[in-house]
């Protein structure tokens, strides 16, 4: 975990820009997938709950610097969307194809009503129509983590020193 951190700031500050600038100019059915929050989920699932929550704030601490939502709101929401998919997780057996989907989908729906909620507190919004974007979202996120999750797999299987038990 020592290194965690270091690699999650340059890594989430990146994909917050790719997030931000790039991808809207390719959308699926007029979404785009949340890099970052996938990249912290997945980082979770391969790691422990602490790094993945580490992760999740990062990630959303960055993409709040690109947000006119309140400050800290999305870095609130994917911390909050990440423990409840890892604690969700952990009661299942380990599946390299079928968990990180169905993760990812129950993350976006925590993170996605979770944002809604609050913004309608606050008072930054007056209605619940952004509710018909969520199932597109659900399949998106869904889809998309499962590239994300074999490559960091990969790469963790290829670089990481393995450990020796005597």
């Amino acid at each position: 975990m020592r290194y965690s951190i270091y690699l999650a700031i340059p890594l989430m500050l990146g994909l917050a820009v790719l997030q931000t600038a790039v991808l809207p100019h390719f959308t699926i059915l007029g979404m785009s997938p949340q890099l970052p929050f996938l990249v912290a989920l997945t980082w979770g699932l391969l790691h422990t709950r602490n790094e993945g929550l580490i992760w999740g704030f990062v990630a959303g601490l960055c993409m709040d610097i690109f947000s006119i939502s309140p400050f800290g709101l999305t870095a609130l929401t994917y911390v909050v969307a990440i423990m409840v998919a890892l604690v969700v997780n952990d009661a299942f057996p380990v599946s390299r194809v079928l968990m990180p989907a169905l993760m990812a989908g129950l993350a976006t729906i925590v993170t996605f009503i979770l944002n809604l909620l609050i913004l309608r507190i606050i008072g930054v919004i007056y209605n619940f129509q952004a509710l018909s974007f969520l199932p597109t979202l659900i399949l998106l996120n869904a889809i998309t983590i499962l590239p994300i999750y074999w490559l960091i797999y990969f790469l963790e299987s290829k670089f990481r020193p393995k450990q020796i038990h005597l």
